[in-house]
């Protein structure tokens, strides 16, 4: 009963099915990836690293790769094609490895890097920063990176209203809230990018046994 549970035929629903699956899941971490990109990269330019919008491109690369190539897994599977088949195992172990490795090391960086990475001191007088510092300050309504004393002069987005003849500066800097935007996003990333790794990796059995499959068919028929 078991062998025949492991024949081409038994086998190419699930392959099918998973290829689905694959097309469905790569299309959430491009979704994802895009979103982060739009909506969750204001605050890139004071990070000394390149580390979270490198995590967020490998969510677009892998999600758009194997967007692609998951249609060879269901043609693949539905002609009995060796050829397409093993082209999608190494697309899935591709993915696989760059979500997996992207994964790990955005929890790394979540627990261990992420303060030292911060950096506002820098861009507090570099005239070119000025509208994201008025933006993070704004929106975390904050002042500087560590307090209003971090200025000569405060700026308007320091107040409340933008009015700093009539309002106190906020009293608290902007390092700890931009700190914990960043965290929680690179934690998000992180974690869409494991699971969507360990879909990978049932592809990649799945795959890897049809391919045997219909190896040994192909054997019995020759």
């Amino acid at each position: 009963m078991g062998a025949e549970c492991c024949n081409k035929d038994c086998l190419k629903p699930s392959v099918v099915g998973y290829g689905v699956v694959a097309w469905l899941s790569s299309g959430a971490a491009l979704g994802v990836g895009i979103w982060m990109l739009v909506e969750k990269s204001t605050y890139i330019s004071l990070l000394d690293s390149l580390f979270y919008p490198v995590t967020i491109y490998t969510l677009i690369a892998a999600g758009t790769f194997g967007f692609i190539f998951a249609v060879f897994g269901c043609a693949g599977a539905m002609t009995d094609s060796r050829c397409m088949l093993a082209l999608f195992w190494i697309t899935s172990f591709v993915a696989f490895a760059a979500l997996g490795s992207t994964g790990f090391l955005a929890l790394y960086y979540h627990d261990v890097e992420l303060r030292r990475d911060i950096n506002i001191t820098n861009a507090l007088n570099d005239t070119d920063m000025k509208e994201t510092i008025d933006r993070l300050q704004t929106e975390f309504a904050c002042c500087g990176e560590r307090g209003p004393l971090d200025y000569i002069t405060v700026p308007p987005s320091c107040c409340p209203g933008k009015d700093c003849d009539t309002a106190q500066p906020y009293e608290k800097g902007c390092e700890k809230p931009l700190e914990a935007w960043v965290r929680e996003n690179v934690f998000r990333a992180g974690w869409i990018a494991l699971g969507l790794s360990l879909v990978q990796v049932l592809g990649l059995i799945l795959t890897c046994c049809q391919y045997k499959a219909l190896h040994d068919w192909n054997k019995k028929v020759d």
